[in-house]
């Protein structure tokens, strides 16, 4: 069985390898009115036919399975409802115009331009595909033709039809997090049924990551995904006779007035075929967003080893963050951040000169000159009573309110407070010369029914996600593309593919435990690629804790290290310079969840492997468990090379092929309860 796995692995690393050395192609037939894109990994075609009905023809993998074959099953990408009227894939369509253009990082797309019969709609669609990547990217806009406004209340992401064969169909998803609740990034597999739909519930402060991957019982796989940070509902179904999956989904609730004139974007959505298991499914995924979708690393050294103030909460001041800095820099600490406290209050961005006589921007300096980062905890959307936007704006906050640190909720998709929103945050980049901010609130996308805004008040769900959170972070990006950004929200509360476009990392689960940490590691990296995942180490450090927190994105200190013994010191700086020489093959590589989901009881494992230099490494954690020697069965070697086995902890080692490892598997020494062990894998 492994062996199986790992040549259908370089088989598919072959024909990975192959089209990437070729631009897909994208082609018009003007006599069959039909749109096609390949690039060797999927082919996918449109169809305008002579009732004028916009259909998916084709979706299929070279000489692989055919997900929808001469029209069948039938559906259009486009899908909206507008005051009660559906334009769908039984509305005739009149096409104005379509051209092929270029679209990022190698990418290529058809644009097609289409108007309804009544000439009151107009739909600029496009659909790209890029060189190395099984995906289909679609995303449409809708432009008011008419001379009233209109009202937008459905508006499909995906709108998707696709042959089951006969098969049995299972789906994958992945929770958020949020506190006090049970949400903790658990992946959930179901089986589809007619009457037992998957359904999601997914943006800012909702219950699922925007992903979902279906398989059939050969391993041909399907990954979605959804660019969006709004609420959205969506379902995944076999139809009454089983032989049709109906994917579903879009922004709700919504209640978007589009104006004559005006045209309201539809989030993208991207269809992405695999053979395999989930981790296949995963690791395309991974690629795809690194490839497409999301905004570049800070730099060649992300994710960073770093350290946030909030051990000390918001008893900060400024000689013990001058002393924690020093301690930092000995350490080895990349990014200094001074979490929430250091301003006179919420929404009030200026230093506390009590805690701060100097000034902030003196203690970002001294930051500076011992060779870190210096980072600040900001909330874009939450002020206190006592700040001045409020006091002197009282009716910004939002009708929803988080009650955050005492703090009040702030409409940032009502116009001047966004202005207001834009020029504080640019005023704390040049004041206090920050190279980070971590972003926080309980909720990034407030809800908000007021009509005195300039949102329409039903409409709060889109708009404080569109107008609100995404314009402010696109301003920011734009105006000092120096910063880089963690998504927190309150830990992991917005798990997006929109989020990855501006954010170097999300928060994973905030202060949480180190058995969390590792939940949300196995978890999360279904979705996305291990730097998206930070860690905030808060227990004292051991090595149990510290190689907890290795797997991922940055990992970050969260205790008062002033307080620190100078063996433990010592210690962190070790396991520092340790993270530090694995977080490239770790984000490199391809993510294969050995062992369960872990529990306190249970040993865990999780390998990355990365077949371009042939290595990899496994983390082994034994918690209280009585198991003293854990077998893994390591995945994605070449099976006619040979490998060398060392661990971290021990001198041992051995050589052979990588089909005996796999088959035979690697036994890891655990001695003693709260023992982590890192097994390396070199190919000769």
């Amino acid at each position: 069985m492994h062996m199986g796995r790992a040549l259908l692995f370089l088989c598919l690393l072959s024909s990975l390898a192959a089209t990437a050395q070729n631009p897909p192609g994208v082609s018009y037939d003007p006599d069959a009115r039909s749109w096609s894109l390949s690039n060797g990994l999927v082919e996918a075609r449109y169809v305008l036919d002579e009732n004028g009905l916009f259909r998916l023809q084709t979706l299929r993998r070279p000489n692989g399975k055919a997900w929808v074959a001469e029209g069948v099953p039938a559906s259009s990408p486009i899908h909206l409802e507008i005051d009660g009227t559906a334009l769908d894939m039984t509305t005739p369509w009149e096409l104005l115009d379509t051209w092929t253009e270029s679209a990022e990082r190698g990418g290529q797309l058809h644009v097609i331009v289409l108007r309804n019969a009544e000439a009151l709609a107009e739909i600029q669609l496009r659909i790209e595909i890029h060189p190395g990547q099984p995906f289909i990217r679609t995303y449409y806009a809708y432009r008011n033709l008419d001379e009233a406004v209109h009202y937008v209340n459905q508006a499909r992401f995906l709108n998707l039809r696709l042959n089951s064969d006969g098969q049995a169909m299972r789906g994958l998803y992945v929770n958020q997090y949020r506190q006090n609740s049970p949400l903790l990034y658990d992946p959930i597999e179901a089986w589809l049924a007619p009457d037992q739909p998957v359904r999601l519930f997914t943006g800012a402060y909702a219950d699922h990551c925007t992903w979902l991957a279906l398989s059939d019982e050969f391993g041909n796989g399907v990954v979605l995904g959804w660019e969006s940070d709004a609420r959205a509902r969506v379902s995944a179904l076999l139809d009454g006779a089983g032989d049709t999956i109906v994917l579903e989904g879009g922004p709700s609730p919504l209640h978007a007035p589009v104006a004559p004139g005006e045209q309201l974007a539809v989030p993208a959505s991207f269809t992405g075929l695999f053979e395999g298991d989930w981790d296949e499914g995963s690791y395309r995924t991974h690629r795809y967003v690194e490839g497409v979708l999301a905004a570049p690393p800070p730099d060649a050294n992300f994710p960073y080893f770093m350290f946030d103030s909030w051990g000390y909460r918001q008893d900060i001041d400024e000689a013990t963050m001058r002393r924690a800095a020093e301690i930092a820099a000995q350490v080895g600490v990349e990014v200094f951040i001074v979490d929430l406290g250091w301003a006179r209050h919420i929404g009030d961005w200026v230093e506390d000169r009590a805690k701060f006589p100097s000034g902030l921007r003196a203690l970002s300096d001294y930051v500076h000159s011992l060779g870190m980062k210096f980072g600040l905890h900001f909330v874009p959307v939450e002020a206190a009573d006592e700040s001045p936007v409020l006091q002197e704006n009282p009716d910004w906050t939002s009708t929803w309110d988080s009650g955050y640190f005492n703090a009040h909720s702030i409409c940032i998709s009502n116009q001047p407070a966004q202005q207001w929103l834009q020029q504080a945050a640019l005023s704390v980049v040049q004041v206090y010369n920050p190279d980070w901010f971590v972003q926080d609130a309980e909720n990034l996308v407030k809800e908000c029914t007021k009509d005195t805004h300039t949102h329409d008040p039903a409409n709060s769900n889109w708009d404080n996600a569109v107008n609100g959170l995404d314009l402010f972070m696109k301003f920011m990006r734009a105006a000092a593309p120096q910063i880089g950004w963690e998504n927190n929200a309150d830990g992991g509360t917005m798990a997006t593919f929109d989020a990855v476009k501006r954010y170097a990392t999300f928060g994973g689960c905030d202060a949480c435990g180190h058995m969390d940490r590792r939940r949300v590691t196995h978890g999360m990296t279904y979705v996305f690629p291990p730097r998206f995942i930070s860690r905030y180490m808060e227990e004292p450090p051991i090595k149990f804790t510290t190689r907890s927190s290795m797997f991922g994105g940055p990992w970050i200190l969260m205790q008062r290290i002033t307080e620190w013994t100078p063996a433990e010191i010592d210690l962190v700086r070790q396991e520092a310079a340790l993270y530090k020489s694995l977080r490239g093959l770790i984000n490199r590589g391809k993510v294969y969840h050995l062992l369960e989901r872990p529990s306190d009881y249970t040993t865990a494992a999780i390998e990355s492997f990365d077949a371009e230099s042939d290595r990899g490494l496994v983390f082994v954690y034994r918690p209280d468990s009585s198991v003293s020697t854990q077998t893994i069965y390591p995945r994605g070697l070449n099976p006619n090379r040979n490998y060398r086995v060392t661990f971290q902890e021990t001198s041992d080692s051995s050589t052979q092929s990588g089909a005996e490892w796999m088959r035979r598997g690697i036994a890891v020494k655990l001695p003693s309860k709260n023992f982590a062990e890192i097994v390396y894998i070199t190919g000769l």
